[in-house]
């Protein structure tokens, strides 16, 4: 969806207006100077802001970066590194006690004991019923009570399993009750939440987050395609200048405000953390290619024209509309050697057109 001011720019491009053959950009330049003042301005190099930059941020794949939150409900005990400290995967960072995982350890526990004494029971059971001094019946009973007493330890297994813990740790945690977390990843200890003997709730904010370094995107959100063949760098707000491989890897369309959101690969080798924020700026050289006010444009059939001024005579010059914002527009001449920067063009075509028809009459 086009935003507003675009769209009232494209309104404007496409006025049909009645030209005089001389003018037409596929027959000869009118070579009359104009007769009534007219405003000229200068066609400039790409310099719009609005046109060549877009507000951008690193992004990395998500195994760069962790954070550190228990499944259950858990009070911390411990902290073992602060912000801002470089970790390594698997180092601790915070201790917790989570009473269902110490719940879960012990009818881990008590289910493999009593588990035994069942196993144990039916197998007696099952001997005394082949010599027929016991019931059927009574060997059915107790190899129920042990596939129940399994399922309740399978139950309690899984539940330490989802906090982190093998099933063989339940012993030492009914000892020491105290779980570490540990990173996941190498980087840097971005955040840490919370207070000695405050209580985390699974479902609430990470205790701690971890970020790490990778090969690193930049996701840019232009109000407007940038124009193709353009040059594009990242700026980053430490100081540092990444360029850009022209082809975005992908792109999307906002549904609120139809900003264009595209994401590029960095050239050459570069590792850099997420979030780091700057903008990415497009850069043209391409011969041909200038900013003119949007009222410098008028359609005359097919082509879109601007009237330039070189050495005191007057020519419409057919040009292509690489993109539009406010009251600036991009566009690229259609013979490259008709217009550069520097060269005066009137700024407003219509009012040029009627200063002519009027010097005419």
């Amino acid at each position: 969806m086009l935003r507003p001011a675009l769209a009232t720019c494209c309104v404007a491009l496409l006025a049909v207006s009645c030209m005089s053959e001389e003018t037409c950009p596929d027959r000869a330049p009118d070579s009359r100077p104009a007769s009534t003042p007219t405003a000229w301005v200068e066609a400039s190099a790409p310099q719009d802001v609005s046109l060549l930059q877009a507000a951008a941020r690193v992004v990395l794949a998500g195994d760069r970066q962790a954070v550190i939150r228990p499944l259950f409900r858990a009070r911390i005990t411990r902290f073992h590194v602060q912000a801002g400290d470089r970790v390594r995967a698997g180092q601790p960072i915070v201790d917790v006690v989570m009473p269902e995982v110490v719940i879960a350890a012990a009818g881990y526990r008590g289910a493999l004991l009593r588990g035994a004494a069942h196993n144990a029971r039916r197998d007696k059971l099952t001997g005394l019923r082949n010599e027929g001094l016991v019931a059927e019946r009574d060997v059915f009973d107790v190899a129920t009570r042990a596939a129940e007493v399994e399922q309740q330890a399978l139950t309690a297994a899984a539940t330490l399993r989802a906090a982190g813990l093998d099933p063989s740790q339940a012993r030492e945690l009914l000892q020491k009750p105290e779980v570490t977390l540990t990173s996941a990843v190498d980087g840097v200890v971005r955040e840490l939440n919370g207070r000695l003997g405050e209580v985390i709730e699974g479902q609430g904010p990470p205790i701690a987050s971890v970020v790490g370094e990778g090969v690193p995107r930049v996701e840019a959100r232009f109000l407007q395609a940038p124009p193709a063949r353009a040059t594009l760098r990242f700026h980053a707000v430490d100081g540092s200048v990444w360029p850009l491989r022209p082809e975005p890897l992908a792109r999307t369309v906002e549904a609120d405000d139809g900003a264009i959101v595209m994401w590029f690969q960095v050239e050459g080798d570069r590792l850099a953390a997420p979030g780091l924020r700057g903008t990415v700026e497009a850069f043209s050289d391409e011969p041909g290619v200038v900013q003119v006010p949007a009222g410098a444009l008028r359609r005359r059939d097919d082509a879109l024209i601007v009237y330039r001024r070189r050495d005191g005579q007057v020519a419409a010059v057919a040009v292509e509309l690489l993109m539009a914002s406010g009251a600036s527009a991009l566009v690229r001449a259609v013979d490259p050697t008709q217009l550069s920067a520097g060269e005066r063009i009137a700024e407003d075509a219509l009012a040029y057109e009627r200063a002519q028809a009027g010097a005419g009459a």
